[in-house]
C-alpha cells in the first residue's frame, strides 16, 4: 500500500477553478463586510444543543421519573448528542467556529461530552478524510467496518455483504458506542504505526493519559452519576445504550449520504502514488450535496448537507454554507465541474443503500476494476 505521505494530487490539465471559485468567495465576504467564522446564531445554537443534550441527564438525576420517560430522555439526548456533534464540535476542530484558537479548542473540547479525543478526530476527519476523500485505505470515513463495506476499492465483498444494504443501520447504531470505548485506543496504536501521529514517545504518553482520562470522566459522568443518583443500574445502561444507538445511526447516515451514494466516484492513485486530478476537483467529485432546501436540517446537522463547500472550504463555519453555495454551483457549471446534490433527503438515503447494495455484490468487483 502506498504510504499516506506520498500521494499527490497532479492533474492532467490545469484548472483556475478552484482559485477563481476562491476569489469570489473572498469577494463575497469582502462586500458583504462578515466574518467567515461563526457568528449569534452559531452561539445560540451551541446553547441550545449543550442544553439539549445535558439537560435531561440532570433532570433525571434530580427528581423520579418513570421507566418510559427515563427511555425518552435518553433517546432525546441521542438526538442532541449528533448534533452536537456535527453542529458545534465539527466546526470548532475545524477552526472555523472563531477567529480565536482558544474558542475553538474550548468549544471544540466537546467531544469529550461524547467521549471522543480531540486529537484522533482531527487525524482521522481533518486530515485523512479531507485530504484524501473516498480513496480507499486512505480515506478513514469510508474504510470498512465489521460485516460492512463502505467503498468499491476495499477488500473484496464477502457473500454477507449481499445483504448490507438491509442491516447496516443496526451497525451504524453501533459506532459511537464503539467510539468511546474501542476506536480511540485502536486509532492511536494505528496513527503512530503509519507515521501520521509523529508525536515523540513522551508526547504520547500524555496523549494516551488525556484518551483515558476522558473516557473515565465521560463513563462517570453518564453511567456513574445516574447510579449514584438512585436510578437503578440496568435502566442506565439501556438508556444509555439507547442515546448511543440513537446517535450513532444520525452521525453515521449524515456523513454517508455525502459520499457513499451512487454518484460518486471513488478514485484511487496509480502505482506512482499520484491522483491524477485538481484537489478541489476531486472533491467535487467525491462529495455531494443534500436536501439544501431544509432549513431545519441544515440548523440541525451543522450545513452537513451542504458537504460540497464544507469539503471546500472547512475553515468557514456551516451557517454561511446556504449563502455561498450558489457561488460554487455556478462556478463548478462555468468550469465544467460537476456539483453533485440530492434534491431530498430521502432520495439522498435511497442513493446511499442503493450503493450499499452494489458495494455488497462481489460480481462488482470484476466491473469497478
Amino acid at each position: 500500500m502506498t504510504s499516506k505521505q506520498s500521494i499527490r494530487f497532479i492533474p492532467t490539465d490545469k484548472s483556475l477553478f478552484f482559485s477563481t471559485l476562491t476569489s469570489r468567495v473572498d469577494q463575497y465576504f469582502k462586500e458583504k463586510n462578515r466574518s467567515k467564522f461563526g457568528n449569534l446564531q452559531l452561539y445560540v445554537k451551541t446553547i441550545i444543543l449543550l442544553s439539549a443534550y445535558l439537560g435531561p441527564l440532570f433532570w433525571m438525576i434530580s427528581q423520579p421519573v418513570y421507566m418510559g420517560w427515563m427511555l425518552a430522555l435518553w433517546a432525546f439526548m441521542g438526538v442532541a448528542m449528533a448534533g452536537v456533534g456535527m453542529s458545534i464540535m465539527h466546526d470548532a476542530n475545524h477552526g472555523a467556529y472563531s477567529s480565536k484558537n482558544k474558542v475553538n479548542f474550548l468549544v471544540g473540547s466537546s467531544i469529550n461530552l461524547v467521549g471522543g479525543s480531540i486529537q484522533n478526530w482531527k487525524w482521522q476527519h481533518n486530515t485523512l478524510h479531507h485530504t484524501f476523500t473516498n480513496i480507499a485505505e486512505f480515506d478513514d470515513d469510508i474504510a470498512d467496518k465489521p460485516g460492512l463495506r463502505l467503498s468499491p476499492h476495499t477488500t473484496h465483498a464477502k457473500s454477507t455483504h449481499r445483504f448490507q444494504s438491509l442491516y447496516a443501520i443496526f451497525i451504524y447504531g453501533l459506532v459511537t458506542f464503539y467510539w468511546v470505548t474501542a476506536k480511540d485506543f485502536l486509532q492511536y496504536k494505528r496513527y503512530i504505526s503509519i507515521g501520521l501521529n509523529k508525536n515523540t514517545a513522551a508526547q504520547n504518553r500524555v496523549l494516551l493519559a488525556k484518551i483515558i482520562a476522558v473516557k473515565v470522566g465521560y463513563f462517570l459522568f453518564f453511567i456513574g452519576l445516574p447510579i449514584a443518583a438512585g436510578i437503578p443500574i440496568l435502566q442506565v445502561i439501556a438508556g444509555f445504550l439507547l442515546m448511543h444507538f440513537i446517535g450513532g445511526v444520525i452521525l453515521t447516515v449524515i456523513f454517508q449520504l455525502a459520499h457513499s451514494v451512487e454518484e460518486t466516484s471513488f478514485p484511487l492513485p496509480n502505482e506512482a502514488g499520484i491522483i491524477e486530478n485538481d484537489w478541489a476537483i476531486h472533491q467535487m467529485n467525491t462529495t455531494v450535496n443534500f436536501s439544501r432546501k431544509s432549513k431545519w436540517l441544515s440548523w440541525y446537522v451543522g450545513g452537513l448537507n451542504f458537504q460540497v463547500e464544507h469539503h471546500l472550504f472547512p475553515k468557514i463555519s456551516h451557517v454561511h454554507y446556504p449563502k455561498i453555495s450558489s457561488i460554487v454551483e455556478k462556478t463548478a457549471k462555468e468550469f465544467n465541474v460537476p456539483y453533485l446534490v440530492h434534491a431530498s433527503f430521502g432520495r439522498a438515503l435511497r442513493s446511499h443503500f442503493t450503493a450499499l447494495k452494489s458495494y455488497g455484490v462481489p460480481e462488482m468487483d470484476e466491473l469497478m476494476g
